[in-house]
């Protein structure tokens, strides 16, 4: 189709990944910056307490309280490669996915963006995340979750499916999926269970169990992730 938009473009959005093992400090800095008056219930951060009690005294020197006043549902598009270094997009076709693992994260979330210490702007928050990662992709097509789906389903590639939720304590029950192989099935089974625990957790009494964590990094345009 003429016109069709086939360039990959990168993401100013970095999402923190399980094993980024930037999240303890950054979700420790942006729990400062923060300045909760008091933790969540069941909050389970790593911030000391001294550091929180500062934070939480007020005072006329002290900044304006961030709030989680931002909700989102956003999509990020990745390429692994063989070091394990991910790059984000925005967009993702095949000329960038080739030869590497690719993957997409879908998120969910109520936030507030926070400076660190070095300057970095966090996200901080609340999220239900919903993953697919593949180990290769080879269509002519954007990159997208159904898309990697079809093809581990044709079995063109091997691929994983998860959701996680951020930053939430409470309990979830019988709301997360039963693990399957990744096919257009149980990618339809995991959207549905995604639509659920977004309404659970984003509910009135969800509320209660919020324990702000880093969900991710902003990046000016063209800078270098990482």
């Amino acid at each position: 189709m003429a016109g069709t938009r086939t360039q990959s473009l990168p993401s100013p959005y970095e999402p923190l990944l399980d094993t980024d093992p930037r999240m303890p400090d950054l979700t420790r800095q942006g729990m400062v910056k923060l300045r909760l008056d008091v933790p969540p219930m069941f909050y389970a951060g790593t911030v000391p307490g001294e550091e929180m009690a500062a934070a939480s005294s007020g005072g006329d020197d002290t900044p304006p309280r961030a709030v989680l006043n931002r909700h989102l549902v956003s999509t990020v598009a990745y390429t692994r490669d063989a070091s394990g270094k991910a790059s984000f997009f925005s967009a993702l076709f095949k000329a960038e996915a080739k030869a590497t693992q690719v993957g997409v994260i879908q998120e969910a979330k109520t936030f507030a963006v926070v400076q660190t210490e070095d300057g970095r702007d966090v996200e901080m928050g609340i999220a239900v995340r919903l993953q697919v990662e593949a180990s290769r992709f080879s269509s002519d097509v954007q990159v997208s979750i159904p898309n990697i789906a079809a093809e581990a389903q044709l079995g063109l590639s091997r691929a994983e499916m998860e959701i996680s939720v951020r930053g939430f304590a409470g309990p979830l029950g019988n709301l997360l999926p039963v693990p399957k192989a990744v096919d257009l099935t149980s990618y339809a089974d995991y959207i549905e269970s995604f639509r659920r625990i977004q309404e659970h957790v984003f509910s009135d009494t969800g509320r209660d169990h919020y324990s702000p964590v880093a969900l991710g990094l902003h990046h000016l345009a063209g800078a270098p992730a990482g």
